[in-house]
């Protein structure tokens, strides 16, 4: 599918999207959503008594599988001799598990004292595995939009991929290793660094390409 993206756009959204994590941020030290973001999140706790379903859904979320996934499509997009696109996907999955290192660090809120359900160590803003599976398949997400020319496969693929996320998420509540707003700001993080990440990769390599073939 060819198409040429605008790539300030996708600057402006990331930007937009760094400013909702920053208020949810906020909205963490705040007395009143905090009470309520825990309450809320004691409320999910190991509801409908699914916790297989969402271990395994918490293990999609990880490194342990986005790192062998990654190989696999690595050497499938090798064969296709698109060294860029391979250095997009890996830049951008340990880009994201960095700077989500990073932010941990920085607000340092602790996890929800509930019985955790997976192990889970670190601090707990911004949720990991929401703001990794939001790069890592919002990426192939991506990839789907770039590359596949039938539309229903494309959207279809696409639509799988946003409900992961939205699970992945979901499970770090239901598990009890995360409260509400720490994946949320999982969520706009990890949208803002795969927005940026992709803008640059289309001005670099992908809409000049465009550029070439229409001249």
């Amino acid at each position: 599918m060819n198409v040429y993206i605008k790539t300030n756009t996708m600057f402006k959204a990331s930007g937009i999207l760094f400013l909702v994590f920053l208020i949810v941020a906020l909205l963490i030290n705040v007395e009143v959503t905090e009470t309520w973001d825990r309450m809320i999140g004691e409320s999910l706790y190991r509801i409908g008594e699914m916790d297989g379903f969402f271990i395994f859904l918490s293990y999609i979320g990880s490194k342990l599988f986005f790192y062998p996934a990654l190989v696999v499509l690595t050497i499938f997009i090798l064969f296709k001799r698109n060294w860029y696109l391979a250095l997009f996907l890996w830049a951008n999955l340990i880009g994201v598990r960095f700077l989500n290192t990073l932010l941990k660090t920085i607000f340092s809120r602790d996890r929800p004292s509930l019985d955790h359900v997976v192990e889970a160590g670190f601090y707990s803003y911004p949720s990991g595995h929401s703001m990794n599976s939001m790069a890592f398949f919002g990426a192939i997400a991506f990839l789907c939009y770039l590359i596949i020319k039938q539309s229903w496969l494309r959207n279809t693929l696409m639509a799988v991929c946003y409900v992961l996320i939205g699970l992945i998420g979901f499970s770090r509540v239901y598990l009890g290793v995360h409260y509400p707003l720490d994946v949320l700001g999982g969520f706009a993080m990890g949208a803002s660094w795969l927005l940026f990440l992709s803008g640059m990769y289309l001005k670099v390599v992908h809409n000049k390409k465009m550029n070439s073939f229409h001249n």
